[in-house]
């Protein structure tokens, strides 16, 4: 199994940075068609009809302060790019890119990679909503990450709900690649053995050629979020395998969840299905 294809979503802050390293670094390991959609944070829908008391100069002045946002971007992917075989780097046609607009874009390829907002109220892109409307897979990139290389060590959180089976699954493509493997459950020590029939994610991963080892982290009354992360720091993940929302969206923005508190504390990567 190797990857194809990837989308990366730039909307041209530090954690975009990052993730548009990232994706450079996953052609370069996989030899992957690279495919750019652009994310304005600047204000574009000052137009006549939706703002007709904004003065026609006030208007000209905000859409070209968002051309010259969007030719920023595009300038910083074609300059990453630039040593990239050209026949694999694609820039999608202009299109103003949101967690709707990239999510339907996603469902054609093999997954999509992103920043992880420092604001994920005000940012127009949420790595979580968008594995959750687009039904593939997201890496998610988190600022200051050192993403100029593929990661070699992947730990995996395991707890047995649809969400981590459906991440399990979607994950091969890029655990196939990966040194050392490390599934983490946490306050549910693993079984002592594996199943003959084969009913647990250890062996299910070793007969796709996979091992990995399997581990249970004591919480010690911290968050699951924390203790994930935590274990993941301990053995050397460099990134993190997990499923999104076993619970609603609304109620993980509404009262929090793993899936938000990981993407708010998470310095290594995060590999999102839902």
């Amino acid at each position: 199994m190797t990857l194809n294809n990837i989308l990366v979503a730039l909307d041209g802050s530090p954690a975009s940075d990052v993730a548009l390293q990232g994706a450079v670094s996953i052609h370069k390991a996989y030899n992957a068609h690279v495919s750019a959609m652009v994310s304005l944070n600047v204000q574009t829908g000052a137009s006549g009809d939706i703002f007709p008391w904004v003065p026609a100069a006030i208007r000209k002045n905000i859409e070209k302060a968002a051309s010259d946002a969007h030719d920023a971007v595009e300038r910083a992917f074609m300059e990453a790019t630039r040593d990239l075989d050209q026949e694999k780097v694609h820039m999608i046609e202009r299109v103003t890119a949101t967690d709707t607009s990239v999510s339907e874009a996603s469902r054609f390829f093999d997954f999509t990679v992103v920043g992880i907002p420092t604001d994920m109220e005000s940012s127009k892109l949420h790595p979580d909503r968008i594995a959750l409307l687009s039904g593939r897979p997201v890496m998610a990139f988190p600022e200051g990450n050192d993403a100029t290389r593929v990661a070699d060590k992947a730990a995996i959180a395991w707890d047995g709900s649809r969400a981590a089976a459906r991440a399990l699954s979607s994950s091969m493509r890029v655990l196939s690649t990966k040194e050392d493997v490390i599934l983490i459950t946490v306050d549910a020590p693993p079984k002592a053995k594996v199943e003959n029939s084969g009913l647990d994610p250890k062996t299910a991963l070793e007969r796709q050629g996979i091992a990995a080892n399997w581990i249970n982290a004591d919480s010690k009354g911290r968050g699951i979020a924390t203790t994930l992360l935590a274990s993941a720091k301990d053995h050397g993940a460099e990134i993190l395998i997990m499923g999104a929302f076993e619970h609603s969206k609304f109620r993980e923005d509404l009262f929090g969840g793993v899936t938000r508190d990981v993407m708010a504390a998470t310095d290594i990567p995060v590999f999102l299905a839902h």
